[in-house]
């Protein structure tokens, strides 16, 4: 027995030791897969929350164009008018206006004064004023109940199915809470709200051996979502893993749709590095000065976004797109104003003529949520009005008539409005003498051809000719050469911006700059004033 003993206690050690490394390989591999779907389930939380917040700006913006609706409530041309923006806004299924715990009328509901239906309290009032019904009985008896968001009588209907819709081909469970109250405002099909409300609640962190949670919160509004998947693992993965060896004959269309899932995920991974960018105010500003051709005194800056990623500088042509299009540019447009007033307050108290250009993108032409932003900002700096300006480009003009209001409350608050990148986009002779703006800037690529025999050589004379006839002055961007700036200047051409003068900076090197380069601007009439 003490042989038999001995054998088997070396049997087992040696098993042990064969099996000890192999399964620890398996536990520190499981970790890291669960450490993976983590990471995943969070990033797909903060593309439910993207979807999240562009359902709600869509009701802001909604609400904001009923608020402009000319002329009597009610009336068939009124009734028209609200059946165009509930078609106009994707998420949108109504628009009306309520009075006295009331329905008046809507687009789905014409003319209800006589119906008398009863529209019960608010559930819930934001900071800026917007009321919610967060489980509303639609009006039309359906069964269904939506999310009302009203403001001054004016208000709009969300199907709540609209904060959850995203794709997912892993049907993972969301749901849309309200983090002011705690409030379920959402949830997709199958999923248990008491159960994701709870992990809500705990910020996700659930000790749950079958499930992982992830939370998103939004940065602008009062709106979070909370997401939850299977907890795989690595032993879930050896039938997917075995398929993959049995799957060899078919590797070139493996391939290819590898690739394509490679594309998706960088693209989505992009989208949530912004995001998060945005959320922690890792990006930066740089400022490009405006020079008065004159005297060469440097008068203003532009502010021009940056972003960092990995070390690399990410092109602002790509990511300023994938913002407006994620949902994401009114956020940076924030961040851009912030960080501009934060760097360069002093300079602006010091310099009363000097000012900062900020670049809006076509959303915040619609309404006056950034003006509102911007006054808020400005109202207890000390910084006047007019030392921020604003830059839009042409195709945020397509829709003249959403924006001319937008444009009027600007320059009628003080703020100077510049068409961006003229020469290039949409605007036309007619719509310049209706809108009132006060500066043309005119693209780089006009400037590059100007003493040349191209055919678009002939079209920098003739905006500059235009400008001079409805009283604009004029910006001329990427002046790269001294004969460019003398061209410029002799035809009247009252600003500079360019290569020839500077390169955009960050503050720092721009208060250097402008220490060794320029004087301080007194308060004449410049570009600051010219309202």
């Amino acid at each position: 027995m003490g042989r038999l003993a001995t054998i088997s206690t070396s049997i087992a050690i040696a098993c042990v030791a064969t099996l000890a490394p192999v399964l620890t390989s398996v536990y520190v591999a499981n970790r890291d897969a669960v450490r993976r779907e983590q990471n995943d389930l969070k990033a797909f939380a903060a593309k439910a929350l993207i979807r999240a917040e562009l359902v709600t700006y869509q009701a802001i913006g909604a609400i904001g164009d009923i608020d402009r609706i000319p002329g009597d409530a009610c009336t068939p041309v009124y009734l028209d008018e609200l059946r165009r923006i509930s078609f106009d806004y994707r998420y949108i299924q109504d628009a009306g206006i309520y009075a006295q715990g009331k329905y008046v009328c809507s687009a789905l509901l014409g003319d209800a004064r006589v119906r008398h239906l009863a529209l019960p309290p608010a559930d819930w009032r934001s900071k800026d004023g917007y009321q919610f019904w967060f489980h509303q009985k639609n009006p039309l008896d359906t069964p269904r109940d939506d999310i009302l968001i009203g403001r001054d009588g004016e208000y709009v209907s969300v199907d709540p199915q609209s904060y959850v819709d995203v794709i997912d081909q892993e049907a993972r469970p969301i749901a849309a809470v309200n983090t002011d109250t705690g409030t379920l405002l959402a949830m997709s099909a199958g999923a248990d709200g008491n159960e994701l409300l709870e992990a809500w609640k705990h910020a996700g962190k659930v000790d749950n051996q079958h499930w992982l949670y992830s939370v998103a919160h939004s940065t602008t509004r009062p709106l979070g979502v909370v997401v939850r998947a299977p907890r795989r693992g690595l032993l879930a993965g050896w039938k997917r893993l075995l398929a993959g060896w049995l799957s060899v004959g078919v590797l070139a269309g493996g391939a290819a749709g590898w690739f394509a899932f490679r594309l998706l995920s960088r693209q989505l991974s992009l989208t949530s590095l912004l995001e998060r960018a945005i959320r922690h105010e890792q990006l930066e500003v740089n400022y490009q000065p405006i020079i008065r051709l004159e005297d060469g005194e440097c008068i203003g800056v532009e502010a021009l976004v940056r972003w960092k990623l990995d070390g690399k500088n990410m092109s602002p042509d790509v990511f300023v797109p994938m913002a407006e299009e994620q949902g994401l540019i009114q956020p940076l447009t924030d961040l851009v104003l912030l960080k501009a007033l934060d760097e360069l307050g002093p300079l602006l108290l010091e310099r009363p003529g000097f000012h900062i250009s900020i670049n809006l993108a076509a959303v915040d032409l619609q309404t006056d949520r950034f003006l509102q932003v911007l006054t808020a900002r400005l109202a207890a700096s000390g910084i006047a009005a007019r030392q921020i300006h604003i830059e839009a480009t042409e195709r945020s003009f397509l829709d003249a008539d959403a924006t001319r209001q937008t444009i009027a409350a600007f320059r009628s608050a003080g703020h100077p409005v510049y068409i961006d990148d003229f020469g290039t986009g949409y605007s036309s002779l007619a719509y310049l003498q209706n809108s009132k703006v006060d500066v043309l800037k005119i693209d780089k690529s006009f400037i590059d051809t100007i003493d040349q025999q191209a055919a678009s050589s002939i079209v920098a004379p003739h905006i500059i000719a235009m400008s001079h006839a409805l009283g604009l002055e004029i910006v001329a961007e990427g002046v790269e050469h001294a004969g460019q700036a003398d061209y410029l200047k002799q035809r009247g051409v009252q600003y500079g911006q360019g290569w020839l003068f500077a390169k955009a900076m960050p503050a720092g090197a721009l208060i250097d700059y402008l220490r060794g380069n320029a004087q301080p601007v007194k308060p004449v009439k410049t570009l600051a004033t010219a309202l």
